[in-house]
């Protein structure tokens, strides 16, 4: 059997591709049922999960929830799930639709990802709100990348948003009241044709369908605010871990109930080889991809131009309501054509080489700044990246 043949990334059509998903992914959120049948029950699951790690504390567990979300008492409440999921829907269309668009080329992606995968939690201490390159923004990926969630499961993700001004709940005050800390709202999204297909997103998609409302390019994963500048005291970090680990347990209790009834929820289809996924225990991977974007993104290894914007494109944004400017992000540095194949060697992978992450000081602002040295890629383009501390530790 012949080898499916993978459609060449271009920019217009990456440009195409961001600019349509974003107004149909927009548009079934303000529109469809099921966009709210949806998100209620992942507002239910991820409340449930909470409500376990306290013991049953439900006041606490709902403003650790929608105060983690970038929201401010009084919350969503609890006993009404699904006004709760038409405010966090009706929210999200309406970011969306405000974002300021990007694309990564398939060589930026990579190196966004390697980027990513060197950042530690001391590392997102230094966010800071001057490290994003505008209030909010959408950026997409030319391939979904898959990730294994803290609680087990595989993701497809494909795009990122973000948006400031948020903040997040800070519960730790000592006369107990709520405070708040400066933060980014940062949505994930999946991508709705992408490998992953586990028994229960299928059923999802025909439901969909059956309603005369077929799911959009892009579904709505998971929102979470990250702090600018804080730094989580030792027992805050022991609460997260035990959080953690209910997430896990949970996760697996729910594949082996739908395994003991029939239902496959580990499927991927395509080329793909088991644990050949990113994991992501601590639930950080999205804001580590957005942080390792924008400090990249400010540095001069990374071009931005405007992709091209034919009339068409701009009637269709128009006819929206929406920007129909879409940026992209390319890598400057990359090996030159003909080095795919140095001294005839049969390269089977690509790899970032020179990439270093340094913690820089900046005197005048009296602060670090993650910065990143010389990275480009190296190797034939249709071989998969090498991950891990491989890529960040290879120099040449």
């Amino acid at each position: 059997m012949a080898k499916k043949r993978t459609k060449a990334w271009t920019l217009a059509g990456a440009a195409r591709a961001v600019r349509d998903a974003r107004i149909a992914t927009m548009q079934h959120m303000q529109s469809a049922p099921i966009a709210r049948h949806m998100q209620e029950q992942q507002l239910r699951n991820a409340f449930a999960l909470k409500v376990a790690h306290l013991r049953g504390d439900k006041p606490t567990a709902n403003a650790l929830l929608f105060g983690g979300m970038g929201y401010r008492d009084p919350f969503p409440p609890f006993t009404d799930w699904a006004a709760a999921a038409d405010t966090v829907v009706t929210d999200e269309a309406r970011y969306l639709a405000e974002a300021e668009l990007y694309v990564l080329s398939p060589h930026m992606c990579d190196v966004v990802i390697a980027a990513a995968q060197s950042l530690t939690l001391e590392d997102l201490e230094l966010l800071g709100e001057e490290d994003l390159p505008g209030p909010t923004g959408l950026v997409m990926l030319p391939r979904p990348v898959l990730v294994r969630t803290a609680g087990g499961n595989i993701a497809d993700l494909r795009a990122f948003t973000w948006r400031v001004p948020s903040s997040i709940l800070n519960p730790s005050l000592e006369d107990g009241s709520l405070g708040y800390l400066p933060a980014v709202r940062v949505s994930s999204y999946n991508d709705t044709h992408g490998p992953v297909r586990p028994d229960t997103f299928l059923q999802l998609a025909a439901a969909a369908r059956e309603h005369g409302t077929p799911l959009p390019p892009l579904l709505l994963d998971a929102i979470k605010c990250a702090g600018f500048r804080y730094t989580a005291a030792p027992e805050q970090l022991q609460v997260l871990r035990d959080y953690l680990k209910v997430v896990k347990k949970s996760g697996a209790a729910t594949r082996a109930w739908h395994a003991a009834h029939g239902q496959d929820e580990n499927r991927v289809i395509g080329e793909y080889t088991p644990d050949s996924q990113l994991d992501d225990p601590e639930d950080t991977f999205q804001i580590r991809f957005l942080y390792a974007f924008w400090r990249l993104s400010e540095q001069r290894i990374t071009t931005l131009q405007p992709a091209p914007l034919n009339h068409s494109a701009q009637l269709q944004a128009d006819r929206a309501g929406v920007p129909a400017d879409v940026r992209v992000v390319q890598l400057r540095r990359t090996q030159q054509a003909g080095e795919n194949t140095l001294g005839g060697r049969d390269w089977q992978h690509r790899w970032v080489v020179r990439m270093h992450k340094v913690r820089q000081w900046y005197p005048s602002l009296q602060q670090h700044k993650v910065i990143y040295r010389g990275p480009y890629i190296k190797g034939p383009a249709d071989k998969p990246l090498l991950g891990g501390e491989t890529v960040r530790g290879l120099t040449r």
